[in-house]
C-alpha cells in the first residue's frame, strides 16, 4: 500500500546511476518507477531470510559524551571511570551512554581526552559536553557539563531542560576501528559519504553528521542512528547513502509532528536494527505489523 507519491527529486535521480548492481537497497527498490513513493523502504523487499530488526539494544533515552578526538583516536575499549558511572546509573531510566564527535559539535573546553588517564586527577577531572535524545520528547537536550560529581543528577537535568533542534535530523555512524576494523572502514566510508551528500545538498542545518564508538554489533557495520527518531540502522554500505537519505529526508516530513514516536512504521526496513523506546520483542512485532 503506498501512502502517497511524490515527484522524484534531482538527487534522487542521481542516486539511482550509482551501480545499482552493488547496492542491495537499489536491488530491492524499483529503480524505474516514475515517481518517489513516501514508503521507499516501507514496501521494499527484505534483503535477508533472517531480518536485522531486534537487533538494537533495549533503551529509551541515548547518552552522547562529546570528544575532541573522532572514534578513530579511541582506544579499543574505554576505561573511562565516567562512562562506566553513567552506565550503570543509567540503567536506572533505560539510558545507554556513548562517545560521539562532530567537527560541528561543542566539546568541554577544560577536558580533552576520553577518560583513558589513570589516577584520582584524571577522574576528577574528566568532563564533557553531552547530547541527550529520549522517548519522552522530540528533538535533542544539550547538557553542558557532565561529570562524576553531577552523573547522579543527569536524569533530573534532562528532565528539567528545554529540548533544542526540534526538527532537526541527527546521524550518528559507529566509525569505532580499533574496536572492529569493519566499523572503521565500512563506517568510515558511510559518514564521508553522508557529509558529502549533506553537504552537497545543502542541508547541513537540517541534518547533523556525527560519528560515535562501538554501539554493539560489528557484523551489521555499518551501523547509522537516527535521532531523535531512536531508529537504528544496519549493514549499511557507502553506495546506500542517497537513497537512505532521501527516505530519512521524507519520513521525517511525514512525521515531524508525530507525539508517539515509538508507533512509527520502521524506517528503512531492509536495514532497520530497531529503534528507542522498544524491546526486542516490540521490535519484532512492529517490523511485521501491517502499515
Amino acid at each position: 500500500m503506498i501512502l502517497a507519491a511524490l515527484p522524484r527529486p534531482a538527487y534522487a535521480q542521481r542516486s539511482l546511476a550509482l551501480s545499482p548492481t552493488r547496492s542491495r537497497l537499489i536491488r530491492d527498490c524499483n529503480a524505474n518507477a516514475q515517481y518517489l513513493p513516501v514508503r521507499l523502504f516501507w514496501s521494499s523487499f527484505p534483503r535477508r531470510q533472517q531480518p536485522l530488526a531486534g537487533t538494537a539494544p533495549a533503551h529509551s533515552a541515548y547518552v552522547l559524551l562529546h570528544t575532541h578526538a573522532p572514534p578513530a583516536a579511541y582506544p579499543p575499549r574505554s576505561k573511562s571511570p565516567l562512562w562506566r558511572a553513567l552506565t550503570l546509573k543509567g540503567r536506572e531510566w533505560g539510558a545507554v551512554a556513548n562517545f560521539a564527535w562532530s567537527p560541528a559539535q561543542d566539546v568541554h573546553p577544560a577536558y580533552t581526552g576520553v577518560g583513558e588517564g589513570e589516577g584520582k586527577g584524571e577522574r576528577e577531572a574528566e568532563a564533557y559536553v553531552a547530547s541527550v535524545f529520549s522517548t519522552s520528547r522530540r528533538g535533542r537536550v544539550v547538557v553542558p557539563e557532565v561529570t562524576l560529581a553531577n552523573v547522579d543528577a543527569l536524569r533530573d537535568a534532562v528532565a528539567a531542560a528545554r529540548a533544542q533542534e526540534l526538527d532537526r535530523l541527527f546521524l550518528y555512524v559507529c566509525t569505532h576501528g580499533s574496536r572492529d576494523c569493519r566499523c572503521g572502514d565500512t563506517g568510515g566510508e558511510v559518514v564521508r559519504a553522508l557529509r558529502a551528500e549533506v553537504a552537497e545538498r545543502g542541508i547541513a542545518r537540517d541534518v547533523f553528521v556525527g560519528e560515535v564508538a562501538h554501539v554493539g554489533g560489528h557484523k551489521y557495520a555499518a551501523n547509522v542512528l537516527v535521532y531523535p527518531y531512536g531508529d537504528w540502522l544496519g549493514t549499511v554500505q557507502e553506495v546506500d547513502v542517497p537513497r537512505i537519505l532521501d527516505e530519512l529526508l521524507l519520513f521525517h516530513d511525514a512525521h515531524r509532528s508525530a507525539d508517539k514516536l515509538t508507533d512509527l512504521p520502521p524506517l528503512c526496513p531492509p536495514f532497520w536494527r530497531g529503534r528507542m523506546g522498544l524491546d526486542k520483542d516490540q521490535q519484532l512485532a512492529l517490523i511485521v505489523k501491517p502499515v
